[in-house]
């Protein structure tokens, strides 16, 4: 028989438990933390936007990196989830268009469109952004040691540098390109005097046969380390993305390096990759997605970017108060974009050829 204390005691245990689970129950449902997921290219993204969004809306922002779109595609193709936003180049979006990954966009919620320079709204691939938002652009261009340019007495305003036997032979084994199919096909096909986006067969041909004779003088296919590889003096020539070069650039200035490293736009032309804000159907937070999004049109989005990467922008407002010096950079911001190409997807007949070329390529 139980006397009157431990009936008390027994009672006051049982109500401490209850309010416990309660206490947990709320801090599961109510107080989960709010992060959202955004899946795009490494140095793509300045911490102060990161930074300025966490304590305006009280939700972290968690990168994922990819190297290169294609490597994206085949994530996504295969079923990966848990992204809230992804940043895909052009022919991308339309891949996951045609995959059906994407949620149509409630322009609506997105008041900060009105901030992009509209020759780059409407694109081919998405025609009336039914799916995608611009973000920024990142030209695809040669980066180079100065110095022992001006030693071999040779200039990189041409694809030749990387396709020519007079220039191979003289800079063998201290070549890099992308480790990406598109880039290093356009390259070809741009020096060939073809159009990029080719998809007939004999401009492919011709292609992947210049890429043949001059694989031997190359050091490797490179995305990852290249703007390394060029800093240190191990390789003099590379192509790249122009923001990994200007922040190769600030790094060698701020540490000193004795490496001297330009960039310059080929005169046969070049590519540059517009990349955009898409929402896949997996997104769970949308109202948070949304806001996110608007909060990267903010011209002071966009001049953070700018500032922190390099990366081109086209955010009109913002335009108007960048670093002027940034803007006379031709390899950031071409004065000839007639000579700047975007990538267009390849039907599905093209897409399987070309990688299976890029595989073989890749193996010999």
């Amino acid at each position: 028989m139980m006397n009157l204390f431990e009936y008390i005691l027994i009672n006051c245990l049982r109500k401490a438990r209850f309010i416990f689970a309660l206490v947990v129950l709320n801090n599961n449902v109510f107080a989960k933390d709010c992060i959202l997921n955004i899946y795009i290219a490494a140095n793509y993204l300045a911490n102060d936007t990161a930074n300025s969004f966490k304590s305006k809306y009280d939700c972290r922002v968690e990168q994922n990196f990819f190297n290169e779109n294609d490597e994206m595609l085949a994530k996504m193709a295969a079923g990966a989830s848990g992204y809230d936003i992804i940043v895909p180049t052009s022919y991308a979006v339309d891949s996951l268009i045609r995959m059906g990954k994407l949620e149509k966009l409630d322009e609506t919620r997105l008041p900060n469109l009105k901030n992009i320079d509209p020759q780059f709204l409407n694109p081919p691939y998405d025609n009336g952004n039914q799916y995608s938002v611009p973000y920024a652009y990142d030209n695809v261009m040669l980066a180079y040691n100065k110095d022992i340019f001006k030693r071999l007495g040779i200039k990189a305003d041409s694809w030749a540098i990387i396709f020519d036997p007079k220039y191979l032979k003289l800079l063998k084994g201290k070549i890099t390109v992308l480790n990406s199919q598109r880039n290093v096909f356009a390259a070809a096909l741009l020096y060939l005097g073809k159009d990029p986006n080719s998809t007939k067969r004999k401009d492919l041909d011709a292609a992947r046969n210049l890429i043949e004779r001059a694989k031997p003088y190359w050091a490797k296919f490179d995305s990852d380390t290249y703007y390394r590889s060029l800093l240190r003096g191990n390789i003099w020539v590379a192509m790249s993305y122009s923001v990994d070069i200007f922040k190769t650039i600030a790094d060698q200035k701020l540490a000193g390096q004795p490496v001297t490293i330009e960039a310059e736009l080929q005169r046969e032309g070049n590519m540059y990759e517009l990349d955009n804000l898409v929402i896949p159907k997996t997104a769970e937070n949308i109202d948070k997605v949304y806001t996110l999004i608007n909060y990267l049109l903010e011209p002071s989005s966009a001049i953070e970017l700018s500032a922190a990467t390099g990366a081109s922008i086209m955010n009109l407002p913002a335009l108007k108060n960048i670093n002027p010096e940034l803007k006379q950079i031709d390899w950031i911001y071409p004065k000839n974009m007639t000579k700047m190409h975007s990538f267009k997807n390849y039907d599905p007949k093209t897409r399987v050829y070309v990688n299976e070329v890029w595989l073989e390529l890749q193996l010999s």
